[in-house]
């Protein structure tokens, strides 16, 4: 019985380096923040038209950034065009907004997209917001128009909800 040989064959080399492909997609959208420890809702602010006389017959103008307390933020993505819709509040009457203090007494007040007070905002219709400065808090004015007499003294108030889309 004869040995058999055979040949030694040199061991195959494993590559060490290869390649692979890394991906992301970034797409145009928003996003709005209320404060670091905020667990659910973004909660806008507050638009406060201050405390007035009961006869008081002139209109009284603010915005979310002159009413205080804690303001969401958006951010967008460069170029995202963002569309704002707000409703007509809880009291409306048609499509004028209104504050209500119970049972039923009211100041009627409108909302603007801008510090003139030319850009009323009506309910349910879509306004174009800019976005390319950053982060911002909510584009929205105020002008409250009191008749002047025959309302009560106390706290008027509505609750309006915004709708942003991209």
């Amino acid at each position: 019985m004869g040995l058999w040989f055979g040949c030694a064959h040199a061991a195959t080399p494993v590559p060490t380096t290869a390649t692979f492909a890394v991906n992301a997609t970034v797409v145009a959208g928003c996003m709005v923040v209320g404060n670091p420890s905020q667990t659910t809702g973004v909660g806008f602010g507050m638009l406060d038209f201050g405390t007035h006389s009961a006869v008081t017959n002139t209109n009284i103008n603010t915005s979310m950034g002159l009413s205080g307390g804690s303001m969401a933020q958006m951010q967008c993505t460069s170029g995202v065009a963002v569309t704002m819709t707000l409703d007509g509040g809880q009291n409306a009457s048609g499509t004028q907004r209104r504050m209500k203090m119970a049972p039923n007494y009211y100041i009627p007040y409108s909302l603007q997209a801008s510090a003139s007070g030319n850009s009323a905002i009506a309910p349910g219709v879509g306004v174009t917001i800019n976005t390319t400065n950053g982060v911002m808090t909510l584009p929205v004015w105020g002008i409250a128009s009191p008749p002047g007499s025959g309302l009560p003294a106390g706290q008027y108030s509505d609750t309006v909800q915004v709708l942003f889309s991209w």
